[in-house]
């Protein structure tokens, strides 16, 4: 029987995915011993044992050491297996990792799985995404990972350790290990972090191991790191004694490769990660850890200092010396010669330049930047702040606009500058202002003075970063980067009451500081001359005057990626057959989001289909088209100004619902227009477009005096006077 040991103190939205991969698995000689940490969230005991009980589970408390090391020790002496395997509770595993560990450790003291990070729930984890993700960092392709891992001469040392750079990433975790192997070892209850080194240590030193398997542990990031961190992702000052205590006991239990790749990782730890920060953040050096940290160098061997030169090996001596000036001074210069290496590089030479050079000099009060969907478009709310702006304070204010590419193009005389280009960190350091309507970069830091002006780009439907309780993004780290970019504006903007909460929750930002104002990007859809500009709109994009326009607009699907921002397009408007049902009447506007790359195959659509994803101002679109289609996109809250059909294509509606996102609105109610399942359906609506817009006729009226209620053409003006007085 195999023995899973999980601890448990926080997160039961990850507990609930983990019990149910166990449950899913083809290995049923199991039994499952949830050990409840101290102070661990509440969890509904009797609820659990009832709904898992064919997989043996047991709950019970840590009575030993509060942390991981107690719970699992716990875990180890009530375990009436005789294999054990620990599972983490923020983890879960394939359906068949059990039956292929068990089946490969005969005749062994243990095996061992492969390692996949991901960001996703077990229900919305697939195939694909193992293809892409990797046991170091999420994201990074695997290249011939699969083919080394199943070498013969590719053993657990050198596949699960030595191949590792950070104790955060040596682990116990996907091994199937022998009962008797534990007898006489515990987890070391004295360490709240790295206490996984010591054990891994002594299976290193194991030869009587199973060769690699193709088992799968899936290992599921936190990705609010803010509420609900990982022990990985908590800033604590304990780390550094526990480090060195780690290092220390599986020194002394080591020898050979094992002792020379501990010592190696002791010495680049203390170089790469501790020296620095004399350079980055001196404070946190103390006498006591620093003692401590020279302390374990002096443990090295002289074989493993030698084979340091230059300036690693000064820092490494002057660290046996116990030399902090020694340290301090060589470090800086390490890194200075790093920097002066890194010039090389526009991207670290402007940085640098901005830096030294123009973060000293002084704000300009009069001048504006602006940046639209991350320097890609002259569009939104930023098109239209400029344009008031412009119209109105002709020479007061110096625009700079913020584009990724040399071909958007600006009206007026605005200032173009290229993004993350020399100029680009120059008028950045030096605004006073800077209005964008997507996040601001991470690099970006902000100086005393200037205002950081976000106006957003839609009412959401669907949730977004703190309202969500997972992220399937392709970035672990989206909570935190976006909670500490939102610490930096002045104001945020919004369209309506139902937006102002929404955004002050998602982004855990003070509601006193949301401007509802209304969005100036809505302005020109209440002007009174919509249809010539309907048709010089029509003229621009070559559409023939007597057609009738839909303008399809669907947003992305968060696990359909090709890496972070980076996203498919999967075809699921059949549009070689609305071609054929409404070619004589209409065409199709297809207006991809700006995060989608795949190429669309337009063979055949020509004179129906026009691609205006690269088109710069949605609002335009807005203005020609006759009704919208889109799924869960925001386009459709700035489209009911207009009192025109909307038609929502949700043919993956549950899985977008309950897997990736979720909603804000009860959306089997609340929507000004049906939601439809299949082309059939998207067809028949459009041939009764007339019925569709009289059945939904209250349904919409309700919908726009709760969400277009601010709109009025005057928003630009409004939020102008309030921002730059």
């Amino acid at each position: 029987m195999i023995s899973l040991i999980v601890p448990f103190k926080k997160g039961i939205i990850y507990l609930n995915d983990c019990l149910e991969s166990i449950k899913a698995q083809k290995e049923k000689d199991i039994e499952t011993i949830l050990i409840l940490d101290k102070d661990s969230e509440y969890i509904d005991r009797a609820g659990l044992l009832e709904n898992y009980s064919d997989i043996g589970l047991r709950i019970m408390d840590n009575n030993r050491t509060p942390g991981v090391a107690g719970a699992r020790n716990t875990g180890i002496e009530n375990a009436k297996g005789q294999w054990i395997f620990f599972l983490d509770a923020d983890d879960y595993l394939l359906e068949d990792t059990l039956t292929i560990l068990k089946e490969k450790a005969k005749g062994y003291d243990f095996s061992y799985s492969q390692i996949r990070h991901t960001w996703f729930m077990k229900e919305a984890f697939n195939r694909d995404q193992i293809k892409v993700a990797s046991d170091v960092n999420p994201g990074e392709k695997v290249g011939t990972l699969n083919e080394e891992y199943t070498k013969k001469d590719v053993d657990f040392f050198r596949y699960r350790v030595k191949r590792f750079h950070s104790l955060d990433e040596i682990s116990i975790l996907g091994i199937l290990i022998k009962k008797d192997v534990l007898k006489d070892f515990r987890f070391n209850e004295n360490l709240v972090y790295f206490s996984d080194l010591e054990m891994v240590t002594r299976l290193s030193m194991n030869d009587n191991e199973a060769d690699a398997v193709e088992a799968l542990y899936v290992k599921r990031h936190h990705s609010d790191s803010i509420n609900l961190p990982a022990l990985s992702q908590i800033d604590d000052e304990r780390k550094y004694k526990d480090r060195l205590l780690a290092y220390k006991n599986s020194l002394e239990i080591s020898d050979g490769r094992v002792k020379e790749f501990l010592e190696k990782n002791a010495c680049d730890y203390f170089i790469s990660t501790y020296a620095v920060l004399f350079h980055k953040d001196k404070s946190r050096i103390t006498d006591e850890n620093f003692k401590s940290m020279c302390e374990l160098v002096s443990a090295c061997s002289k074989k493993t200092i030698k084979k340091y030169h230059f300036l690693k090996g000064k820092i490494l001596k002057n660290a046996i010396a116990k030399n902090k000036g020694g340290v301090e001074k060589n470090i800086k210069l390490r890194m200075a010669v790093k920097k002066l290496k890194m010039m090389v590089y526009p991207k670290h030479l402007y940085r640098t330049i901005n830096l030294y050079v123009f973060s000293k000099l002084s704000v300009k009060d009069n001048w504006v930047c602006f940046e639209s969907f991350s320097g890609r478009q002259y569009s939104g709310q930023p098109k239209y702040i400029y344009e008031y702006l412009r119209d109105n304070y002709p020479n007061k204010y110096k625009f700079i606009w913020l584009v990724s590419d040399k071909k958007v193009k600006v009206d007026g005389r605005a200032k173009r500058v290229k993004r993350f280009g020399l100029r680009y960190f120059y008028y950045t350091s030096r605004a006073k202002y800077w209005v964008l309507n997507s996040r601001q970069p991470v690099l970006f830091k902000k100086k005393k003075g200037q205002i950081l002006f976000e106006t957003w780009h839609g009412t959401p439907l669907k949730k977004l970063f703190f309202d969500l309780d997972d992220v399937h993004g392709t970035n672990p780290n989206f909570k935190k980067v976006a909670y500490n970019q939102a610490k930096n504006w002045d104001y945020l903007l919004s369209d309506n009451p139902f937006s102002t909460e929404k955004l002050s929750s998602c982004f855990m930002y003070d509601k006193e500081k949301i401007l509802e104002l209304g969005y100036p990007a809505n302005d020109p859809l209440y002007a009174d001359d919509l249809k010539e500009k309907a048709d010089i709109i029509k003229e621009k994009i070559g559409i023939p005057k007597d057609k009738k326009v839909i303008l399809y607009a669907p947003t992305w699907r968060d696990d359909e990626f090709y890496e972070a921002g980076v996203y498919k397009y999967t075809p699921a408007l059949d549009l070689s057959a609305m071609k054929e049902s409404f070619g004589d009447e209409y065409v199709v506007l297809l207006r991809m989001h700006y995060w989608v790359v795949d190429k669309i195959d337009m063979t055949g659509l020509e004179d129906f289909v026009y691609n205006v994803s690269n088109y710069g101002d949605i609002t335009d679109l807005y203005i020609v088209s006759d009704m919208c289609i889109t799924d869960y996109s925001s386009v459709y809250f700035d489209y009911g100004n207009l009192r025109r059909p909307i038609l929502f294509y949700m043919y993956d509606l549950e899985k977008y619902r309950d897997l990736l996102h979720g909603f804000y609105l009860d959306i089997t109610t609340e929507l000004p227009g049906p939601i439809l399942r299949t082309n059939e359906e998207l067809r028949d609506a459009i041939f009764n477009i007339e019925k569709v817009k009289e059945e939904y006729r209250e349904d919409y009226q309700k919908f726009y005096d709760r969400f277009c209620c601010i709109d009025d053409g005057n928003a630009a003006g409004r939020i102008c006077e309030k921002v730059f007085k």
